[in-house]
């Protein structure tokens, strides 16, 4: 085999005559015994890369020795603890020995840092990371990384810095995982305890766990939500089952080093020669327009006043126990609530349009150019033999961007319970939108959209199906959902009105086809990812903003050929079945970039996510309206954040935390610029009032004055972040 530079640069680095060879494996690795280096056959790698894997390498066959294996054959869950350790003491060692290596070494970690191979793309706080995580960031990926360490925390650090024998690895891991053993422990405990609470409060009859306002100031913990998803329960066993099974479960598997593990499997990717790369499509070749326009809908569907006429015999079981009396007076004060709303809205949407406006302004000025002509400035003349500068400048104001606006609403049967005020914020923000002259669209995506077929539109549905299961690079994204189109910038104000006022009103799921069913988030985005550039060219702009709002994550895509995508595949070689990994991509036609598609639902919503704003570079933001419960906020997680790699039970709480503190949420690394957890009871939009006592003093009537303030600031959560987002 034809030896490489960097084989060469193994030998001398050594002081030794090693034998280098390149051999089709996964790892690289060093025979204590035989001095054999064995390199993988590498591919994607820079200099820098190579020369840092090599320099690791050589460092181990320096000083790693047959004391080292011991610990790990009667200790196994020490494994990934010794293997940390003893490559920050090995590196540090080569280093010494050889202080060029530094600089590569480091750009080399750099570099794989930047391509996530430790796996801490989704991880939101590192403080969430296990000890041995953060001691394997901090020595590869450099203090840059972001990692930082308590006080006891970080004399595990210093005794890591100070290691020079395997001695001293093997105390170090034994001391390190029985100190993450016993917080680990304790997190659980304080879980199980609040789990605990949680369930009583659901045994609270009569009790309505979103009553009341949701005061930012309050001193008490953000209440914990009643209620359960009954998607996330097991079916007839104990509320607390999960936490008994956590807490008879090893917590080994919880403590093993996930960086150490992601960067391991990262590399064997890199050097791995039998794995199978195969490139699919979506299918954007629709059977007909997903989209029902607005005026459709209004012709299909009946203004809240029609229904009493049109159909007296319909159960409402809100009114159904009332006398006609008591019916009428229901009737009108839903009305009343329409009108306060509208009111209240125009109040809202000035704030909005005075924010934007400002905000608009300060960016103009920021580029604002200032140039001379020439024409002398008289006021400046005397002073000819002092200065050079005599001619008049004028200032250039560059015109303001076009902007633009997309709103995907989730319309699924688990938003039933915010859907209303979920729809008023959406309001609202359309309501702005005409204020301020913007081009938008608000989508709902829904599977329940199915009007009255012939038998022969089903034959032809049918026959196109089959025509798309021949081709085996397409993926199942064109059927099953509809987009409701609400609103947007082209209606008139009698239209939108009259859509307001139906999509407010229990009575409109009534209508066929418009209940609230599955979640086809995922196909709606690739709707979008298909044809967001008409959008933007149609109407001219530069600015796009891409929202979606919605409570959980949506079914996974399919292929046509298999169903599911899959990543194994078994072959016969000289008589032997041999597994072969297969990986699945889909390239960008415009970006030429490429993206690996999973099969879970989150891992799509945010490839697709990504692959929208590379192609239109363009604001993403998401809201996710969650209830302030433990199991549901990991239930946020799983669906959000699919690859998280830290402390699940660490991260619900800095996300109550900030509940408590701003009244929402904010994640990074889930596809979009940013996400905001909204807690159910801040969906509400409260005006407040101000409360001055006839005794009060200047001081107490500015503090409630101030209060005021920031209440009417705070309740619109979502509106006031999105001045400053799209602004």
């Amino acid at each position: 085999m034809e030896m490489k530079a960097t084989d060469l640069s193994a030998r001398l680095l050594a002081t030794e005559n090693l034998s280098v060879i390149r051999a089709r494996t996964r790892t690289a690795s060093f025979d204590i015994k035989s001095r054999i280096l064995t390199l993988p056959m590498w591919k994607d790698m820079t200099p820098e890369i190579e020369d840092m894997l090599v320099g690791h390498e050589v460092g181990h066959a320096l000083y790693t020795n047959d004391d080292y294996l011991a610990p790990l054959r009667e200790t196994p869950k020490l494994h990934s603890y010794m293997n940390v350790l003893e490559d920050v003491r090995i590196e540090k060692l080569i280093k010494r020995k050889y202080p060029g290596l530094r600089k590569r070494m480091n750009e080399g970690y750099k570099q794989l840092n930047d391509r996530d191979f430790f796996g801490t793309k989704q991880v939101q706080d590192f403080e969430e990371l296990l000890l041995i995580d953060k001691i394997n960031l901090y020595f590869k990926a450099g203090f840059q990384c972001g990692v930082t360490f308590t006080p006891d925390e970080k004399t595990f650090v210093n005794r890591a810095e100070r290691t020079e024998t395997v001695d001293e690895i093997i105390a170090l891991a034994n001391d390190i995982y029985a100190y993450s053993k016993q917080q680990a422990e304790e997190r659980k405990q304080n879980a199980k305890f609040q789990e605990q609470e949680e369930d009583g409060e659901d045994e609270d009859e009569g009790e309505d766990p979103f009553d009341g306002d949701f005061d930012i100031d309050a001193d008490d913990d953000f209440e914990e939500q009643n209620g359960e998803d009954e998607d996330l329960k097991p079916a007839k066993k104990n509320k607390s089952s999960a936490l008994q099974n956590d807490d008879k479960s090893d917590l080994g598997d919880d403590l093993d080093s996930k960086t150490e593990r992601a960067f391991q499997n990262k590399l064997e990717d890199l050097a791995d020669d039998s794995t199978e790369y195969k490139y699919w499509k979506f299918d954007t070749n629709y059977f007909k327009d997903p989209v029902i326009g607005y005026k459709q809908i209004l012709n299909e569907t009946k203004a809240p006043e029609a229904w009493d006429v049109d159909n007296p015999e319909m159960i409402d079981y809100r009114t159904r126990n009332m006398n006609d009396q008591e019916r009428q007076k229901y009737k009108d004060l839903e009305l009343a609530d329409f009108n306060q709303f509208k009111t209240d809205s125009i109040r809202t949407v000035n704030y909005l349009v005075k924010e934007f406006e400002m905000k608009k302004s300060a960016q103009l000025h920021k580029r604002a150019m200032v140039s001379k002509i020439g024409s002398l400035d008289m006021k400046k003349v005397y002073a000819y033999k002092l200065q050079d500068d005599l001619f008049k400048r004028i200032t250039s104001l560059p015109q303001g961007k076009n902007h633009g606006m997309v709103l995907l609403v989730d319309w699924s049967g688990s938003m039933n319970e915010v859907l209303k005020d979920t729809m008023k914020q959406v309001i609202n923000l359309a309501m702005f939108c005409n204020r301020v002259q913007i081009p938008y669209r608000v989508f709902a995506f829904t599977t329940d959209y199915n009007p009255t077929k012939t038998m022969a539109q089903d034959e032809a549905h049918r026959a196109w199906r089959t025509t798309k299961r021949e081709p085996n690079n397409l993926i199942d994204c064109a059927d099953g959902f509809h987009l409701l189109e609400f609103f947007n910038n082209k209606m008139t104000t009698s239209e939108f009105n009259s859509m307001a006022r139906r999509i407010l009103d229990y009575r409109f799921h009534w209508n066929e086809g418009y209940n609230t069913g599955g979640t086809p988030l995922n196909e709606a985005l690739v709707y979008c990812y298909d044809t967001l550039g008409k959008f933007i060219k149609n109407n001219n702009i530069e600015k796009t903003t891409f929202i979606t709002l919605t409570d959980g994550e949506g079914g996974s895509l399919n292929t046509y050929s298999s169903g599911r995508f899959d990543d194994t595949r078994t072959e016969v070689v000289n008589g032997i079945y041999k597994r072969i990994k297969i990986k699945n991509f889909i390239k960008d036609e415009v970006t030429q970039k490429t993206y690996e598609i999973g099969r879970m639902s989150g891992n799509q919503t945010e490839m697709i996510l990504r692959m929208i704003k590379d192609r239109y570079n363009i604001s993403l933001i998401g809201f996710h309206i969650c209830q302030n419960r433990g199991r549901d906020l990991r239930g946020v997680a799983n669906s959000n954040l699919p690859d998280y790699r830290g402390d699940m039970y660490a991260l619900v709480e800095s996300w109550k935390k900030e509940f408590r503190t701003n009244g929402f949420a904010s994640v990074k690394n889930t596809g979009r610029d940013e996400l905001f957890l909204i807690p159910q009871s801040s969906t509400k939009i409260q005006e407040g009032e101000m409360d001055v006592k006839a005794d009060a003093n200047a001081k107490a009537i500015a503090k409630n004055f101030g209060k005021f303030l920031n209440v009417k600031k705070t309740s619109r959560v979502l509106l006031n972040r999105f001045v400053g987002l799209v602004a």
